[in-house]
């Protein structure tokens, strides 16, 4: 069954076909399964080298949900054997539930950790493998008294009707999803969710929709606004990355979203992606949010959902690692779970008292080096007692806390990776923490074209002057031997540079209300020409970041014509530079023309 194919904000969707299951790549190893349920026994195990489960466990699989249209989709339960009543956790995406048959070793599921250079610091046997792609594993679960609930959206595998590519939809089949789950005799009435990614991007939409049986949400990592976080960021079109996701790691029998021509039918801001913008606002359940600086996709998403949530209770956690580590990480599961038995159990355990924002902040620096330091506990985030500094543009390539009296400017050319970028230096005299958003104010022309795709960074430079990475993985995870930034390869998994903003000075008019001093609103649903030679004034947010620098050591901020930061999926995305610039970029600084950086800077709460 297909089901209708609905249009959002009067602009019909385009559609194209999903590749099938059975179209196999590496990731996607498929076999067709049915309905069956079956008891796996302490020390069953997946496949050799996979972790075993050492608590009796049903695994019922393909098991039918029906939607409020009549369509069908599937899902695996993994439970423990117990006369009591357990909560549920659910884990939504279209990456594949991992079910299988038990007597063949086969998978049904995105399975990119094996890709990924050290395979994170989680090696096969740190899970069982019928963890669904960004969720939780039951083998860790079961035995915590939670049933895991691994579901196939709407439209993937062998789940019926056309998937939707985020949006509203996945709230309205979220809610029959956990209501569903929720009356199952197994069930004590009590659901949440969890998971990266798509999967946390899953909870803001369901939350939205207010099912009755969810009591609580822990998206770790999930954008909350498709256009202005992921797709088409600072108003520049992310086609590379809309191409590889969606073709790359989509399977099912129907028809999807084509967000790619989405993209080029509508590069502004519209009714059809504003049916993309999920609004927290209205939210009062309790919230468990997790925020990496790593990732590309979802950071400052996630920070705009959890401030804008009415949540009391709610928390927010930012961590020194990939998005994807913390799920099967011992420490932090165990925190998760004192966060679901307090909502979905009722348990009395002081989760209440845990601060309500914990920030990692980094050191970036090598394995035998003071690591980052983590979970800095802080009343709310933004931190109130934030001081935010101005740092004006100067000339020799330097910043200073005032403005220089004299004009200057500085340009780079901005059509090529191989350009080198206009670059400004301020070196610390005293311990400095930077913990927040920060934003560049600068005043820039082009006399090569009508417009100007701008992106800015800041960097951490050690005390010798060398450009620093930090490295996303625990050095304890790492092999050894594998002791220096230089000895990690650069990719956004497991390699974090600094936080970054972009802006297409065409997008750059604002709307005041709805700005706050860091977080300027660019509305991007029209386009206002850069005339060749005239100069303008551009505001660009950079997303959170939590570096800590010590006295001799540096930042550095860049301008330039293309991302400063590792590729996503390097051997995936076309390497052509991906956007409208052409020539060079002038920076405007000195007199008249304010030109600066202002960054966050924190004082560290006595130990």
């Amino acid at each position: 069954m297909a089901g209708p194919k609905l249009d959002f904000g009067g602009f019909p969707i385009p559609w194209t076909p999903t590749s099938r299951p059975e179209d196999e790549t590496d990731m996607y190893p498929y076999r067709k399964q049915t309905r069956n349920t079956r008891t796996l026994p302490v020390g069953w195990r997946f496949a050799e080298g996979r972790r075993p489960f050492h608590q009796e466990t049903i695994f019922d699989e393909v098991v039918e949900i029906p939607l409020r249209d009549g369509v069908k989709i599937y899902c695996d339960i993994f439970r423990p054997v117990t006369d009591t009543k357990v909560p549920a956790i659910l884990a939504v995406s279209p990456y594949g539930k991992n079910g299988h048959d038990l007597t063949v070793i086969s998978v049904q599921g995105f399975r990119i950790f094996d890709n990924i250079p050290f395979r994170l610091g989680l090696p096969a046997s740190a899970t069982s493998g019928l963890e669904k792609f960004e969720g939780p594993d039951p083998v860790e679960w079961c035995p915590r008294g939670y049933a895991v609930v691994n579901v196939d959206i709407r439209g993937t595998w062998d789940s019926e009707g056309n998937l939707y590519i985020e949006g509203s939809q996945m709230g309205v089949d979220g809610y029959d999803t956990v209501e569903f789950i929720a009356a199952q005799p197994w069930c004590n009435g009590a659901v949440s969710m969890s998971g990266n990614s798509w999967l946390a991007t899953e909870q803001w939409a369901t939350a939205i929709a207010k099912p009755p049986s969810l009591k609580c949400i822990a998206p770790w990592e999930g954008f909350t606004d498709k256009y202005r976080d992921l797709i088409c960021r600072g108003g520049v079109p992310k086609n590379n990355f809309a191409s590889f996701i969606f073709n790359k790691t989509i399977r099912g029998r129907n028809d999807r979203e084509d967000i790619g021509e989405a993209l080029n039918k509508w590069p502004l801001f519209n009714g059809y992606w504003e049916d993309k913008v999920y609004d927290t606002s209205n939210l009062t359940l309790p919230i468990y949010a997790l925020v990496s600086y790593s990732s590309g996709n979802h950071g400052s998403g996630t920070v705009r959902g959890w401030n804008q949530a009415a949540s009391k209770d709610k928390w927010i956690r930012f961590h020194p690692t990939q998005e994807w580590f913390d799920l099967y990480t011992p420490r932090y599961i165990d925190d998760l779970q004192r966060f679901f038995d307090r909502y979905l159990k009722g348990i009395e355990n002081g989760w209440e008292e845990t601060p309500k924002a914990r920030v990692s902040i980094l050191t970036y620096g090598n394995r035998f080096e003071p690591g980052p330091m983590w979970d800095v506990p802080f009343a709310n985030y933004p931190i109130p007692s934030t001081e935010y500094r101005k740092l004006y543009l100067q000339d020799s390539g330097n910043l200073a806390t005032s403005l220089q009296a004299h004009e200057s400017f500085v340009a780079h050319h901005a059509d090529s990776y191989q350009a080198k970028p206009s670059e400004f230096v301020l070196t610390f005299d005293k311990a400095t923490s930077l913990v927040g958003h920060s934003k560049a104010e600068l005043w820039m022309s082009c006399k090569d074209k009508d417009d100007m795709d701008v992106y800015v960074s800041i960097r951490k430079l050690s005390k010798s002057g060398e450009v620093l990475e930090h490295v996303n993985v625990p050095w304890e995870s790492l092999p050894e031997g594998v002791n220096t930034q230089h000895d990690v390869p650069m990719a956004q998994t497991v390699k974090y540079t600094g936080p970054t903003g972009i802006l297409r000075a065409s997008h750059r008019a604002q709307v005041p209300e709805r700005s706050t001093a860091m977080i300027p609103y660019h509305p991007h649903d029209k386009e206002e020409k850069v005339p060749p030679g005239e100069i303008v004034k551009l505001e660009i947010s950079l997303w959170p970041m939590g570096i800590h620098f010590e006295a001799g050591e540096s930042l550095l901020f860049r301008v330039q014509g293309f991302i400063d930061t590792s590729s996503d999926f390097p051997s995936h995305i076309d390497k052509k530079l991906d956007n409208l610039n052409e020539g060079r970029h002038t920076i405007h600084f000195g007199g008249k023309y304010d030109s600066k950086v202002i960054v966050p800077i924190i004082a560290l709460p006595a130990q």
